[in-house]
């Protein structure tokens, strides 16, 4: 059997669609070809890769295809015909002509004046995100109740520290152990790569697809909580989802009011708590790659692991703070 002749079914199928983008589980493909996958397909995202060296690969290439967005804990896949692929990127290119202007040595002294906030009292809110993150860190492999209770009231206390226990917030009119369902969902090991994830890792869709998840989950699980606000669902906000990812996970910045601020200023992302805008962020990290790395090698000799997601949120909120102090 030649190379591919295996999926050929796959091909005619692709090739007979008239659309730019095709979704498709792997259930759906192994209904097309009449036969199971490879178990590797189910494990790997690489088994999804544009390779020709992989005889699955060559299935949607020869139909004119690319495979995108690829889920490994989903079981989907979505193929992009070729000339779409070209057409989105012409796209974004003319919209992306602005790049962002905070120049590195500037970013380096934001970070390294949070940081010198960060010490200065030795009591301070500022380590309320080390106790949080080094707490979550630590106990990652202990999911007895007596620890999970400790990691609820650690995060309360550190989202309390950043403002999310005020005005018409619901956190205001629940105790600590609300957060006990999320910390259990935060310790489950599926998630463990976003711990401390590297700003390379937060450009692979199933790294993003696992990002998407827990920030799902978090709200669905809020949202079961009874209503305390005027009967309305406990609504967790962009703002919240991603302090709570911040201090237990470190795995992006807080989209809170300053951080918000300071990137549509300089031009690193829209703001709005999504995929393309974690990428945004994290390839702006990957352009000064080298300088960041040394300034959090700098600090993490203090023992406290900040990890690329925090000093990037330590450096945009520091801006906006400067920016709010002089009006």
């Amino acid at each position: 059997m030649a190379k591919g002749e295996k999926y050929l079914a796959l091909t005619a199928y692709l090739q007979k669609s008239e659309k730019d983008i095709i979704k498709m589980s792997f259930r759906e493909i192994e209904t097309v070809l009449g036969e199971s996958l490879p178990k590797s397909a189910y494990k790997y995202s690489a088994m999804w890769s544009n390779s020709r060296s992989h005889s699955i690969a060559l299935s949607w290439m020869c139909a004119g295809y690319v495979s995108k967005n690829v889920s490994i804990l989903h079981h989907t896949v979505e193929f992009v015909k070729n000339n779409y692929v070209n057409r989105i990127a012409i796209s974004k290119n003319k919209m992306n002509k602005k790049k962002a202007t905070l120049n590195v040595e500037d970013a380096v002294r934001y970070i390294q004046t949070y940081y010198a906030d960060t010490v200065k009292d030795q009591h301070g809110r500022y380590l309320s995100w080390c106790h949080c993150y080094t707490a979550f860190k630590e106990n990652r492999n202990q999911k007895d109740e007596q620890i999970v209770d400790y990691l609820a009231l650690n995060l309360a206390f550190y989202l309390a520290s950043w403002g999310m226990y005020r005005g018409s917030s619901f956190l205001l009119q629940k105790d600590y152990k609300v957060h006990v369902p999320i910390v259990k969902i935060i310790l489950e090991d599926k998630y463990t790569p976003l711990l401390g994830i590297t700003p390379e890792s937060l450009l692979d869709e199933s790294m993003l697809n696992l990002l998407d998840d827990i920030s799902n989950r978090i709200r669905k699980t809020y949202a079961k909580e009874q209503s305390t606000v005027g009967g309305s669902t406990n609504n967790a906000t962009d703002t919240l989802v991603t302090k709570i990812l911040l201090g237990t996970l470190g795995c992006v910045p807080a989209y809170d009011r300053y951080y918000v601020q300071a990137v549509r200023k300089y031009g690193i992302s829209s703001g709005g708590y999504d995929r393309r805008s974690v990428q945004d962020v994290a390839r702006y990290y990957l352009s000064h790659k080298n300088r960041f790395e040394e300034v959090r090698k700098e600090l993490c000799r203090s023992g406290i692991e900040y990890p690329a997601m925090k000093i990037m949120d330590m450096c945009l909120w520091q801006v906006s703070f400067e920016d709010n102090k002089h009006l």
